[in-house]
This record gives structure tokens, sequence and C-alpha cells, in this order.
């Protein structure tokens, strides 16, 4: 068995190397579709792969309170030939060498990374084996880079709204999109002029409690609440043969994620307090605060302070992440690594030697994906927030009261 096929793409304008462009009433170039004449303008993406030394990629969070964050990636390249200085007039990607070139990283054919190169910095080094390094963020880059105009939405669910906005003409997204629903219903609150865009989806996927991220093929994907209630694992990881091999298996128990008091608002109206007694006379008092909720009602606001008590007002053991050397794996159970992006579910066992019971098997989200690839090895680490089995139906409820968006547990 070996490492994934690994192939990288950067997109670069169109060069004399790939064409010259099209010009409007031009007798030699300004005729489309023939040998020797101009060509349309416009990104060509360029294979790469046998330039690349290493490249690491970094997706998702590390803490399931946390919004995620923009993947990166470092992609190291031997510039030798100088093929990538962007001062040499004789590379065919002269003079596009430039930041905000578009790169895909992908792995037995599979999307791993999408994004854009935001630096490149060229090593010189004394022997000429000059290295460049391209240092990459995915589209959340652009999001962070944006301001919304004073508008006053209507009222909707959190979905619609992140539709919304990224259809504002100040803002206009022009990458794919995957949008659901959501379980929340947001309030005909007004914003501001200048608020930033990315905080602002944020601020309303903190109100759903759903997930905001760049999907490994870049598209940009909200999912509500409800999206990973009832979860079907697409993987399983152990060490006994059964399932997909790991390297190492990192857990939690303690009061990183434990939380006994909790106050949420909204402008709806005043602070909404839910606590637990019993979990207060056990570990004390633990405050988590939302404070700028955009919930169109109390009712809603309080409800998702239950949802919130319901998950954290005990301390739970917690599988938190673990790695697999892909070089290990068939193609097939590569494949499914590759293809296990954020928001998706996996089982973890961890079998033990002694002691009762002789397995542990946790249902798992993921929220974090790494690759650290060099020749012949491919580390994959995962980052792990648990699903959610606190939630049951509660007639008239405005977060537990839904049928079609909750879990039903008797």
């Amino acid at each position: 068995m070996s490492a994934p096929t690994m192939q990288v793409l950067v997109g670069f304008q169109s060069t004399t190397g790939f064409g010259t462009p099209f010009l409007l009433d031009n007798a030699t170039y300004g005729v489309l579709n023939t040998t020797g004449r101009g060509t349309l303008g416009g990104i060509t993406m360029v294979d790469l792969t046998s330039l690349v030394m290493s490249v690491n990629i970094t997706r998702g969070r590390n803490r399931e309170q946390d919004q995620f964050n923009a993947g990166t990636a470092t992609i190291a390249f031997d510039n030798a030939s100088q093929v990538l200085n962007p001062s040499n007039t004789a590379s065919p990607y002269y003079p596009f060498v430039l930041p905000r070139c578009p790169v895909q990283i992908l792995a037995n054919g599979i999307p791993i990374y999408t994004g854009l190169v935001k630096d490149w910095n060229l090593d010189y080094a004394i022997s000429n084996e000059d290295t460049m390094y391209a240092t990459c963020s995915d589209q959340f880059t652009v999001l962070a880079n944006q301001a919304l105009n004073a508008v006053t939405p209507s009222s909707q669910t959190t979905g619609a709204r992140i539709s919304t906005v990224l259809g504002y003409a100040e803002i206009n997204y022009q990458g794919a999109i995957s949008i659901g629903t959501g379980s929340s219903t947001l309030g005909a609150y007004a914003i501001t002029q200048d608020t930033n865009c990315l905080n602002y989806l944020q601020q309303v996927t903190t109100s759903e409690q759903g997930y905001l991220f760049m999907s490994a093929n870049g598209t940009l994907t909200f999912k509500g609440r409800s999206s990973v209630l009832n979860p079907v694992a697409g993987a399983t990881f152990d060490t006994t043969g059964t399932g997909i091999g790991y390297q190492t298996l990192i857990n939690q128990y303690g009061d990183e994620l434990l939380y006994n008091y909790i106050v949420t608002q909204s402008p709806a109206g005043a602070a909404q307090t839910t606590s637990n007694a019993n979990s207060i006379a056990l570990y004390q008092t633990q405050n988590y605060n939302l404070l700028d909720l955009l919930n169109d009602t109390t009712a809603e606001v309080a409800g998702l302070g239950n949802y919130l008590l319901g998950k954290y007002q005990n301390p739970v053991l917690r599988f938190t992440g673990l790695s697999t050397q892909m070089a290990g794996l068939s193609t097939a159970n590569q494949n499914i690594c590759l293809n296990l992006d954020l928001t998706g579910i996996c089982t973890v066992v961890k079998n033990f030697v002694v002691g009762t019971p002789a397995t542990e098997t946790q249902t798992l989200i993921v929220s974090g994906v790494s690759h650290n690839i060099t020749p012949g090895n491919h580390i994959i680490s995962y980052t792990f927030e648990s699903t959610d089995g606190n939630q049951y139906m509660t007639l008239d409820d405005t977060i537990f009261g839904v049928l079609d968006n909750n879990l039903l547990s008797f």
C-alpha cells in the first residue's frame, strides 16, 4: 500500500505561455478558435504537482463553541527552475505569479482543499535550491474583508438570512453555496453600516447553533443544528482490523465544556436564564452567556438556552481527535477518509486490554481536518465533537416541539 496520489493545481491568468489574450478589433488576435489567434482570457489551472515538496492543510475549529475558521494550507514548491519567481520574465506564468491565485489540492482525485494563495514566500538558497512557499486561505478570507450596508432584513429562517446576505449587492458572493434551512427564525433587526460580513454570518450561525464553513471543494456551507441529529456514520475507526486503523486517539474529560447556568438574549426582550441545580451542587456555577442572538422571540431564545443546558450541564468523556497514516490503508479506506469532511459523522472504537467495559464506542461529528503530506507519507488528523443525545420532544416548545427538525427520545 502507498500514500494517496496527490495533485496540486494553481490558477494563473492567461499569459503568452497559455495563449495571447483576445483583443477586440485586432486583425490577428480578434479572431477566436484559430491556431495562432487570440484566446479568451481568464484563469488557467496548472498542474504543479511535480514541483511539490510538502503540503500542510488545517481546516475547521478546535472547540465546538468557537466559530469555524478560514481553512489554511501551506505548499512548499521546489523552485530551482525559478518558474514561480514572480520577477522571472522567462517563466510561462510571468507576470501572474500573484496573490489571490486560486489553488486546489486533491488526493486520489478527491478535493481536500480549495482556496486562494495569500502570499508567495520565496526562500533563496545559497546552493540555488530555492523553495517557494504558497500560503493559502479559503474563501472565508474574502467574506472577512467585506462590509454590509445599513439595512433591516425581514423576519426569516437562519438559512434564508444567510442567503439574503450573500445576495446583497455589496457582497454578491460568487462562489458555490449549499445553504440549509435551519430551525430558528430571526427577527427583523437592523444591520448597522459597515458591519463585517463574516462576523454577521457567524452571529446568525450562533443564533441557530448551527454550522457555517467552507467545504474541502470550496463550497460555502451552512447546516442547521438538526442536521446532525439521528446521525449515520460514514466511517468507523478502530484498532482491530474491522474498521479503519488509527495511530493516535485523544480524549477529554474535564470542565472545558461544562456549563450549568445559561443566559441567552436577543433584541426580542429580556435575558432568559436556565440552570440545573444538581449540576451546580456538584460542580459549582459554570456560566455560559449568549447575549447577542438574533432570534425573533424570547420563547425561542429561552428554548435555545435549554438546548445548550442539555448539552453541557454534565461533563462527558469525549474522544476529541485521532490521526491515521494513509499510506497504511487500502485505497477504499483512503477514499473514505478523504471524503470525511467537516460535520461528517464517524464512529470511533477504543479497545481495552483490562477493565469493564472492554470497548468504548462514540459517534462523533468531524469539526476539524488537517493533512500533513510529504513524499510517501500522508497523515490525516481529525478533531471531533460529540453528537447530542440530550434533546427530547416537548410539545409546544419552540426548539424541541418541531417534529421535522428535532430528535425524538422517549
